[in-house]
Parts: structure tokens; sequence; C-alpha cells
């Protein structure tokens, strides 16, 4: 029963037609379960109404023809109630509609199941049966489980016969929903990179310049026979001849008699070089999962590796011989800082990150950018977005695909609108930093990801709240010297004379990988990253707090900031290793060094617990917002599953805030927000109404925050306080702050 299940769902994944999918989809499922009649109805929501899409056993020319509304019938029961209906009399139930045109006159028995995608009806699926009975627990399970699986499966399905028609000459846009990820907005080409080389990721596509593409099939074999020489002749001294000739064989499959004659065939009838690869090799591997002699059913594996090596070789060429265009927007996996520094800061325009949520480490890079971010947009093949024209929407997370050159032109207003916003908050960055009332604010910015951008602002900002050291790291082959370290943070610390600058310690783990240094966990986020890594190996801490000291005697600005702390022996074995550190300094310079402060970040919820305790060892505390928001809600901020389960303006987080605050103040402990919340308006009003005075943020947003709080009072936040912290959810406090910036007119002035 699994191995049908598994066959059916592959099926639908594999036809790149709907309606095909659909179709057979249906066949499929009557005679898996040995039923009279197999329907399947997708959920229209512009119309309100259920469309049958696909059947076997009904009228067949009623398909795409009757619909059946949301609150009507049986269907619209399934969908309704979001849970199977299992009924033996169907036609004698209060719900049953009667539809003359399907022609279901015949059927007693039905069991419908919704599919159900991201807690939305896609669809429901329904079986029928002549015999007055009631479907068994098997065959009930089979459906609901064969639902579940289908439920990502259509969604794709259905955006991929969307964005294929978009590429036609009808040329209507498709809207993809992803997250918002960075703000803004841009119009450009996307530019796929380290595009994913197996063939789910690859969407049927046609061609029509088969003589290219039979070109960059032959090349594509010519590489992959030449490889398996090498193979060869590299295990010809450690394998008997009779295993070496499944290399033979590899050679003869791609000749013209076998596979590659069926490749060229389906050039030939139009499809692209990719495409034509995908369906020879998954039927033929099909045909050998079918067979029933193990040793024959082996051979689809065998199919299935080389034509993952000729594909392989096919993406190669193609990235190679691939032009960057003039207005990148870089769409990956998951977009990492490798990728954002190949391409030129002056092409990339925007980011889209297939995986990836509102505050995973690709939408912070792009608000260090300043270029709009769109996360989680999973329901496309990565290869189907290649050289398409595209829209992004920061703000809202939404995509358009092929757009016609009426939004074109509406999304230029809007971004021009956007440029005029950002130019008057840039006029008044140099007034100063204080609210409508007086009060006094500190504003740093976070540096590290994009220093030619932050050094912009430098002499409008109080100094650098929080530099990340990782990124250096990241982008290196190995981990960087003592040297290379001492004049990276020499740069640092000059660029901002006289002004505190924050270093963070080596803060990767989690979602920020080495890779050079392979950390594979199955609960990253939970496991070995910040503090605890570098304590563990202190050859890598102690380098880098010599290389800070080190960098710091000129300039003496500097402050030392530790990630992920959750334990006070934590703060105790760092402190030890940087006064080492220090003295080792010290003692072969022969100079007296000057003490950094240490800091501690407030990411982690026991430390929240630990405030009085931290304020005895270290001299101030930063509160990273991201993670904290993470670790109290429990959940992954890259998942996109449960992305709308992130929310850093959770009523818990905020009154988590506004408690360490209080605690803090009473103590006299110096604390800062560094996380993303102090960047974004609804955020840092209700930071500062908290009493929290310093912030530092991406240095894009930096002109606009300080022209926001240069406008509020300081006693009016303080009344939007208490109702903010008796919301019960992350909506009712964005509209307790909407109504808020209404009232003072500011609203319209955040964004076009």
């Amino acid at each position: 029963m699994l191995g049908q299940l598994r066959r059916i769902v592959q099926d639908v994944a594999q036809e790149p037609i709907l309606n095909k999918a659909l179709s057979g989809l249906v066949s499929s499922v009557k005679h898996a379960l040995a039923t009279e009649c197999c329907s399947v109805y997708l959920a229209d929501y512009q119309q309100q109404h259920f469309m049958l899409m696909a059947t076997d056993g009904l009228n067949e020319e009623a398909v795409g023809q009757v619909a059946i509304g949301f609150s009507e019938g049986l269907i619209g029961w399934v969908g309704q109630r979001e849970e199977p209906i299992n009924l033996a009399q169907a036609h004698l139930h209060p719900r049953f509609k009667v539809t003359p045109e399907v022609s279901e006159d015949n059927f007693s028995a039905f069991l419908g199941c919704p599919i159900i995608h991201h807690r939305k009806v896609l669809g429901v699926l329904t079986i029928q049966q002549s015999a007055e009975r009631v479907f068994s627990e098997d065959e009930e399970s089979f459906l609901v489980t064969l639902g579940v699986q289908l439920a990502s499966v259509l969604a794709n399905a259905e955006m991929r016969d969307a964005a294929s028609r978009s590429s036609t000459a009808v040329q209507q846009a498709t809207q993809l929903q992803g997250l918002p990820g960075s703000p803004g907005m841009a119009i450009g080409e996307a530019y796929v990179t380290e595009p994913a080389s197996d063939f789910d990721a690859i969407s049927l596509k046609r061609s029509d310049d088969p003589e290219k593409e039979l070109a960059l099939f032959y090349r594509a074999v010519k590489i992959t026979k030449a490889e398996f020489n090498r193979l060869a002749e590299r295990m010809s001294s450690h394998l008997p001849a009779d295993a070496l000739a499944i290399f033979d064989v590899y050679h003869q499959l791609l000749d013209a008699a076998s596979l590659g004659r069926e490749i060229e065939e389906q050039i030939a009838d139009g499809w692209c070089a990719k495409s034509a690869l995908k369906r020879v090799v998954e039927r033929f591997a099909r045909q050998f999962d079918d067979m029933d002699d193990p040793y024959l059913r082996e051979r689809g594996l065998d199919i299935r590796d080389l034509g993952q090596r000729v594909l392989n070789h096919l993406l190669d060429t193609e990235q190679r011989r691939a032009k960057l265009p003039e207005k990148v927007v870089l769409v990956a996996d998951e977009v990492t800082a490798t990728m954002l520094a190949e391409v030129p800061r002056e092409q990339l325009i925007a980011v889209v990150s297939l995986r990836g949520s509102v505050n995973s480490h690709a939408a912070i890079m792009a608000r260090a950018l300043g270029i709009p971010a769109v996360m989680g947009v999973s329901e496309l093949p990565l290869l189907h977005w290649h050289e398409q024209r595209v829209i992004v929407d920061g703000y809202q997370g939404h995509i358009l695909l092929s757009p016609s050159e009426a939004i074109c032109a509406e999304y230029q207003r809007l971004i021009s609108e956007d440029v005029a916003l950002n130019a008057r908050y840039q006029q008044e960055i140099g007034l100063p930093s204080q609210s409508q009332c007086g009060e006094r604010f500190k504003f740093m910015v976070n540096s590290g990801l994009a220093i030619e951008l932050e050094y912009t602002n430098a002499q409008f900002t109080d100094g650098v709240g929080l530099y990340r050291t990782e990124f250096p790291f990241i982008i290196r082959n190995q981990f960087p010297t003592e040297q290379e370290q001492v004049e990276l943070y020499e740069k640092v610390l000059a660029g901002y004379p006289e002004k505190t600058v924050v270093m963070r310690t080596l803060d990767v783990g989690g979602d920020k990988a080495l890779p050079y240094f392979s950390i594979i966990e199955e609960n990253p986020f939970l496991g070995w990253r910040g503090i605890r890594l570098t304590l563990d190996h202190p050859e890598i801490f102690l380098v880098q707090i010599r290389a800070m000291v080190r960098a710091n005697i000129e300039h003496q600005n500097l402050h030392i900031l530790l990630p992920m702390v959750s334990d006070l022996a934590e703060v105790d074995e760092a402190i030890r290793l940087i006064r080492q550190a220090c003295f080792e300094v010290s003692d072969e310079l022969g100079v007296s060094l000057p003490k950094p402060k240490i800091g501690v970040m407030i990411e982690v919820p026991s430390v929240l617990y630990l405030l009085p305790e931290l304020a005895a060892k270290v001299d101030f505390c930063s509160v990273g917002t991201n993670d904290l928001t993470q670790y109290l809600l429990a959940v992954d901020r890259n998942n996109a599953r449960v992305a709308n389960l992130y929310d850093a303006l959770h009523p818990a987080v905020l009154r988590a805030l506004y408690q360490l605050g209080q605690q803090a103040k009473a103590l006299q402990f110096p604390i800062s927000i560094c996380g993303e919340l102090g960047g974004e308006p609804a955020g840092v009003l209700l930071l500062a109404a908290m009493g929290f005075r310093r912030f530092s943020m991406n240095s894009s947003n930096l002109a606009k925050i300080k022209w926001l709080l240069r406008r509020v009072e300081l006693a009016d936040l303080e009344l939007l306080l208490p109702e903010v912290l008796c919301c019960h959810s992350p909506k009712q406090v964005r509209l307790q702050v909407q109504r808020f910036l209404e009232q003072k007119h500011l609203l319209t002035q955040l964004r076009a």
C-alpha cells in the first residue's frame, strides 16, 4: 500500500500539465482501491466554489464545467469541516446536492477527503461506489494519507501550471506569496545561483531552438563519458572486471541506440535538454522499479545515477554561460553571504530565498544591504525562475513573475515614491537624536555585512552597536590568521574614532556555517553555536581576542560582546580567557593595554532571570531580539512552515522585553537593543516607550528611525504601551501601533 501511495504522488509530481496530472491521479486511486469512481475537485477562492477537475467514473464532459459552492453539497461540507466524510447512503443525506451533469445517480457510498496545504483547503478527493456501504478504515486511511502527501505537490503543480501559462504569448503575471524579509520594491531579472542539481528541481520547459539544446546535451554526454573513463581507470586496480563492466553499461545507455536516442527525440519534439533528460530518465527508472526481479529493480538506481551525472554537467554548462543581468534579482534555495558577495553591489537589486524566514540570516543580510527580499517562496522549482522578469515587493512578501508593462509601470511609480521618502529621511540624519519632547537616544549601527554602506552614515551615529566578526570567517576557506584579524578590526575601530565599537566574538552555528568547519546537528539552533563553540575551542577564541585587543591599542574604543550565553559559568570562563589574552599581548608587546568593556547578549531566555548576577560580572548587555523571539516562541526562524508563528511583536516577547528593561533600569545596568526589532518603526516606538534609549540597527534603517522618533512625544508612547501589553496577538499589537501612527499623521509617510 505504501508503494502505491508513493507511486501515485510521484506520478502527479512529475506530470508538468496539471489537468493530465489530475486525470492520472483519479485513475490510479480508482485502481488502487478497486472502487467504481474517483474524482477530484479544486478550490477556487475567487469564485468561492470547488470545480470538478478530473474524474474516472462520473460524466467526463462535466470536468471543468461543474462547480459546487463552498457551502453546498457534500463536497462543500468536506471543505467546511476539513475532515473526511464517509457515508453509506450519500443520496439520502440532507447535504447531498443533485447535480444532473455529473451522472452520479448510480452511486450510494461516498468518501470525501480534504486536501489541505498550510491550513488552506486546496480541494477535495472523493471515491464512490454503487453498493450501500461505509468505506473501511483502511480505505479511509489510504485516502487521508494520500491527501496529506498530495497537498504540497498539488500546490506546486498549480503554481507551475500558472507560471508556464505566464511565459506564453498571453503574458499573464503569476503572483507568488512569500514572507517579507526586507522592505522595499524592485524590478529586475531573476538570476539563479547554485541551482539544485536533482530532477525534482527541474520544471519541464519547451525550447524553440532544438539545435542548441542538442549541442548542450551532446556536450554533457561527452563530459560524462570522459568522467566514467577516469573513474574506471582509477578503480581498475581495486575492482574485478565484472564490477568494472558497469561503466561500459553506462556508455551504452548514453549511446544513440539507447537512452540517447530517446532524449534526442524528446528534444526534437520541442523539449529543452534538461526536460528531455528528465522525462526519459524518470520513465525508464519507473519501468525498472515496477519489475519483480530484485536485480532488475536495482537497475533503476543505475539509470537515475547516470541521469544525475548528465544533469549536473548540463546545469554546470548553463551556469557558466549565463550572463549576469544588469538588474539582478538573486534567487537561491538559501541565500548566503558568499552568493551576495559574488554579485556586484551596483547590479544587485533584490533577493529571493526559497528557504528561510523573516529573520533568517539571508533576510538580515538583505536588510543590511538595503535591498528588498522575500523569503520562503518554495512553490516553484528553483530552475523555473531563471531569466524571468520579476517584481519583488519586500513590504508585502509578494513576487510577480512575467508582469505586464502596466504592472511594471505602477510598481516603478511606487519605487520612485519610496526613493523620495528615503531622501526626506536622509535630509534630517544630521539633526540631534531626540524625541519631540527632547529625550535623547543613542543610535548605533549593526556592522560586518555591508561595510561600504555602513560607513556612509558613520558620522551621524554613536558608533557600532554590533560588529559581526563571523563574516570574515564565513567567506574564507580556512580560519583567518591573527594578523589578518588585527588588520580587519583595526579598520573598523579606525572608522569610528572616539566612538564605541562593540565587537561580538565569533558567532557561528545555527544557520551560519563555516565551509571548512562542518557542524552537523539535528537541531542546530539549540546546539553547538556562539560562545559554546568558542569556549570548547579556546585556540580560536584566544586568537580572536588577541587580535581585537592588538587592534585596539591605538584607538581604545573596543567593547567585547559574548553571544549565546545561557549560563554564568560561560561568562566566568570567557572573562578568564579575555584576561589571559590581554596579559599575553601586553607581555609580548611590552605595553599597558586599555581594558575593553565586556558585555553579554540577551538572547537565550535563561539569561532573563540572571540579570542581577550578570550585572555584577560584566559592564553592559545587548538584547538580540531575533534569537530571543525564536527561543521564547520555540519557532525556528528559518522554517517557512512555522514562519507565521515567529513574530517579535508577539505579546509574550514584548512583555519579556518590558520586564527586562525595568530590571536593567533598577540595576542601573547599561542595556541596548541590537536585534532587528529596534530598526522597525513599530518596534522602536514600543521599545522607546519601555525605556530603552540605545538602539543598534542596519545603516539603511538609521535615517528613517531617527526621523520617526523626532516626531513623537514619549508621553504619548507611554500611554500607548499599556494598551499594547494587554494585547492577545501580534495582529492586535500592529493595529494599535497603526492607529497611533494614523492619529499622528505619520503612517503614510513611512512607506509608499
